[in-house]
């Protein structure tokens, strides 16, 4: 699959919400010029690219346990063995965006730095959405066709999957295929790069109540909003 910048470029609004602005917000004339400029700059940099390969649940359990640092109990292990379906993925919006942003904050340019940091940010959560429709539409007959089927990601530092699961990961997926490096502290770079695991199969298998211990010091609840949209098929 090739990623377009067309396809993941997040719409103004989407931006806007993440940068603290209410839907319906009177936005100022100068806000507006930022949000125009970082989504040219975005439109102009960007060199979106993703891989992504399958992988059965005996070797997606050795991937997952790496070197034995996730939480005592995470939501993920419940998840996939039930699988029917899994895939390594990485994406990447590419190193010219990342040094952007990095060039903003270093000239003291906080608040184009900011958009457009947000700009790449929403693109990279888009170009994983990407990622799971297509390995959706390649998994679905194998379902009940009344129970559904449904696609999520779930990525090594989230919900007590140990970050030093990107170690194992990369051996597997080898993301420098599409220039994403890891260092010593499984930081990628570029920056905005995604990798993790898709896992596909029937809806309920994702439904877990967020109150692990690691839940606590979660800053957004991201997966609530997920959860809800499967609840609500």
């Amino acid at each position: 699959m090739r990623l377009s910048v067309t396809d993941i470029l997040p719409q103004r609004e989407a931006v806007l919400r993440s940068q603290g602005f209410p839907e319906g917000a009177t936005v100022k004339v100068n806000i507006q010029a930022l949000l125009a400029e970082a989504l040219a700059d975005f439109s102009r940099l960007a060199e979106p690219k993703d891989l992504l390969t399958e992988v059965s649940i005996a070797e997606f359990a050795e991937i997952f346990h790496g070197e034995g640092h996730n939480a005592p109990d995470t939501p993920l292990e419940r998840i996939f063995p039930r699988a029917a379906r899994l895939a390594l993925f990485a994406v990447t919006m590419g190193g010219e965006v990342s040094t952007r942003i990095s060039d903003c904050f270093s000239r003291n340019d906080f608040a184009l730095g900011a958009m457009l940091d947000a700009v790449a940010s929403l693109a990279a959560t888009n170009a994983v959405a990407i990622c799971e429709q297509n390995f959706s539409g390649g998994g679905a007959q194998d379902e009940d066709d009344t129970g559904g089927y449904a696609v999520l990601s779930y990525s090594p530092g989230y919900c007590g999957w140990h970050i030093s699961g990107q170690g194992r990961l990369f051996q597997f997926l080898q993301p420098e295929r599409i220039g994403i490096a890891l260092n010593d502290s499984f930081l990628m770079t570029p920056l905005k790069s995604v990798t993790g695991v898709l896992v596909g199969g029937r809806p309920e298998i994702h439904l877990f109540e967020s109150n692990y211990p690691f839940c606590s010091s979660c800053r957004d609840y991201s997966c609530r909003e997920r959860l809800e949209q499967l609840r609500n098929r």
